[in-house]
């Protein structure tokens, strides 16, 4: 792997098994998540409230990591990660004989909150097999890795599905997802890294809570996320109604709008992994927090489905960013023994405004539509609480951060050689 040059010589094994597990879960995300919304509400017409529950899920699921986060993270982190995704895959399996809209909305559901459980376990583990200095180099590598399976999943799915219908599709993806934990399940640990062990569930919450109280940039950081989140979230459900009911989108124009997002995202990912690594990260969220608002403007203009192509654009350049950014402001808080804790925390409040956001985009759809008015109103809502929390980002980066430390060492330096050595 011409990547693997690029990458120190102590993190290769895990590399290989995390950037293997990662394209093979593009390929079995892709060939079915980006149709997932569009077929609830094409195929079996699912209301305003089950998009919404939908929406929600993987939200409801960063609550629920909180108080489960401690019980993932003890043990054989990796491998407790690998069996509660592969159980919620498997689940999805039941979503394919789904004949009306609540089942499938309440199956997707479960499948996607239980999937974002292990989340912070999930980033801390991350944290623990990469050198803090090469973290976004390497999650970039892999992102782009996953990105590329999603294109050719999701291109191939969009043909399929206008063919031969959605339900071969997502049971012919399933076993892909499920190899690819199988791999993910072989990361090891170096043994020279200290795995939290999380004793008490109810100490474990109160040091989560606390890092509110106690670390005022994180704290501004907790804001600025929330609000722009809740008003990108409130617009999620309602976009796939103004697709559906509007502008008849078809599920090969699905695929294309995914794919537009997923090369730009791609190539964003690249971008911004050369500036991630040197630049303040909370810069980078605020910048692509502002960047963010184009997307629920462009649907106010848009009468065609070609005319979403700028949001399909925009969003592929602020989801690599704000992902990327988000990863790594809550590293620039941490430290390696409290990450666990952080990554927690940061999952809490996604999971609050993942809850609240989506459905009241749908309440707020429904009140429209119900008195003759236009739905549109819900992404101007939309784009003025993502500039609000733009500006909210800005005014905590006045509050200084002292970057943490990491798996940075003493010994780096001699790595450093020894890397240049092996690669002559």
């Amino acid at each position: 792997m011409i990547i693997e040059s690029l990458v120190p010589w102590r993190a290769r094994p895990n590399f290989r098994l995390d950037a293997t597990s990662a394209a093979l879960s593009g390929v079995y995300g892709g060939g079915i998540f980006p149709f997932v919304a569009f077929v609830a509400r094409d195929h079996l017409h699912a209301s305003a409230a089950e998009l919404g529950l939908m929406t929600a899920a993987p939200f409801v699921g960063n609550l629920l990591a909180l108080p489960f986060t401690h019980i993932v993270s003890r043990g054989q982190p990796v491998r407790n990660v690998a069996l509660m995704i592969a159980i919620a895959r498997v689940m999805l399996v039941g979503a394919s004989f789904a004949t009306g809209s609540a089942v499938f909305a309440w199956t997707v559901f479960a499948v996607q909150c239980l999937a974002s459980i292990p989340t912070p376990t999930y980033i801390s583990i991350i944290r623990l097999i990469y050198p803090l200095e090469y973290l976004g180099r390497l999650l970039s590598y892999t992102r782009v890795l996953q990105a590329a399976g999603m294109i050719l999943s999701t291109f191939s799915a969009g043909w399929m599905i206008d063919r031969w219908g959605w339900r071969p599709v997502f049971l012919a993806f399933a076993p892909v997802g499920l190899a690819a934990l199988a791999l993910y399940s072989r990361i090891r640990i170096p043994a020279d890294q200290p795995v939290t062990r999380h004793n008490e569930m109810i100490e474990f919450t109160k040091g989560a809570f606390g890092l509110l109280r106690q670390d005022i940039p994180f704290r501004w950081f907790a804001l600025a996320v929330s609000v722009y989140g809740f008003g990108n979230l409130m617009a999620v459900p309602v976009y796939t109604i103004y697709q559906v009911d509007v502008l008849h989108i078809t599920a090969s124009w699905v695929a294309i709008l995914m794919n537009i997002t997923q090369v730009v995202w791609m190539l964003s990912y690249v971008f911004w992994a050369r500036y991630i690594d040197s630049v303040s990260p909370l810069k980078l969220v605020m910048i692509n927090t502002a960047v963010a608002a184009i997307m629920p403007l462009n649907y106010l203009v848009a009468f065609e489905v070609w005319m979403l192509v700028p949001f399909a654009v925009v969003g592929g350049i602020v989801n690599a960013g704000i992902e990327l950014s988000y990863f790594n402001s809550v590293m620039h808080f941490s430290t390696p023994e409290n990450s666990a804790q952080y990554q927690a925390m940061h999952s809490l409040l996604l999971g609050v405004r993942g809850i609240i956001g989506p459905f009241a985009g749908a309440a707020m759809a429904r009140s429209l539509i119900d008195s003759g008015g236009d739905i549109r109103w819900v992404f101007a809502v939309s784009g003025i609480l993502i500039l609000a929390g733009a500006v909210l980002q800005r005014l905590g980066m006045r509050h200084p951060v002292k970057r943490s430390g990491g798996w940075r060492s003493e010994r780096e330096p001699e790595r450093r050689q020894e890397d240049t050595t092996e690669s002559d």
